[in-house]
């Protein structure tokens, strides 16, 4: 059990956004129909999890962080939300519930990784042997 033991919340934060965009991109046209969102919104959303997913794996496989790197990904899940909020207000009026769902799930799942990563921003920085 020595792998769990070496999984941390860098890890499921990392690999939760890397399975999100490569789904959305997977499914980006079916999802943009079922959301009732334009699909370069989807697109965008796919990227942006790629994107923040490689950097959290990248940071969860190594060995030296730093808190600055710790602080850039706390900052960036608490950005997140308000671009999710932002999505949610934009198309209020054509995006469908499951739509809504999901991004409003989404929201409030990277902002419960946003305050606890960085309340754990010194712990999750120290050198890992």
């Amino acid at each position: 059990m020595m792998l769990c033991k070496n999984i941390n919340v860098l890890h499921v934060d990392g690999s939760a956004g890397l399975a999100v965009g490569l789904v959305l991109f997977a499914l980006a046209e079916w999802v943009s129909e079922l959301y009732r969102l334009p699909l370069n919104i989807i697109l965008f959303l796919a990227s942006a999890n790629i994107l923040y997913g490689c950097y959290a794996l990248a940071l969860a496989l190594s060995n030296k962080r730093s808190l600055m790197a710790i602080n850039i990904l706390s900052i960036a899940n608490s950005v997140w939300v308000f671009v999710c909020a932002a999505i949610v207000v934009l198309y209020v009026q054509t995006a469908s519930p499951v739509g809504f769902l999901f991004i409003g799930g989404e929201a409030l799942f990277v902002g419960v990784l946003a305050v606890y990563e960085w309340k754990n921003r010194f712990v999750l920085a120290e050198l890992i042997f």
